[in-house]
């Protein structure tokens, strides 16, 4: 049997576990350089650490100056902030000042202060009935009497061009 052939040195008959090759240790097998090969290992082994110090370098400023352009504009939107937080203030410091000016202007709007004024300070006084004077307002008498006016050619015609033009709008 095939299968017989091939496990008969992994297991032992019965019912005893299977047995363990022993471990063999490797030996180290030594390279025989020479002088020169060392020499350019050293020397590549070098190229790469600085190349590597070099690429960390630059990764740490990349970082630094990322950082540092967050912080900035992080500076920027706070300047902004106050400044707008400030602008907020002062539009509430206008809008009661205005609210107050027009509670002084309602105050002082009374009619009875006013013609009182008008009386004490100025010398004003009411009209008498053959001072007061009626207006008729009716269409009739509203209707305004132009007159004509010795215009040149050149006047007559630009008024007609601009009635013209507002008869069209």
């Amino acid at each position: 049997m095939p299968a017989s052939r091939r496990y008969s040195d992994f297991y032992e008959g019965g019912s005893t576990a299977r047995k363990l090759a022993p471990k063999r240790k490797k030996e180290p097998v030594k390279k025989v350089t020479s002088k020169r090969t060392t020499h350019q290992q050293s020397q590549k082994r070098q190229a790469i650490k600085k190349k590597n110090n070099a690429s960390m370098v630059a990764f740490i400023l990349t970082g630094f100056a990322m950082s540092m352009i967050i912080i900035y504009r992080f500076n920027v939107i706070n300047e902004k902030n106050l400044q707008s937080q400030a602008l907020k203030k002062e539009l509430e410091q206008v809008d009661a000042s205005l609210v107050s000016a027009q509670m002084e202007v309602e105050q002082n709007t009374d009619l009875n202060k006013i013609e009182a004024y008008a009386k004490q300070q100025l010398g004003m006084q009411k009209p008498g009935k053959n001072q007061t004077i009626y207006v008729d307002t009716s269409e009739e008498a509203s209707k305004v009497v132009s007159k004509e006016q010795n215009t040149t050619i050149l006047e007559s015609v630009t008024n007609f061009i601009r009635n013209a033009i507002k008869n069209i709008f």
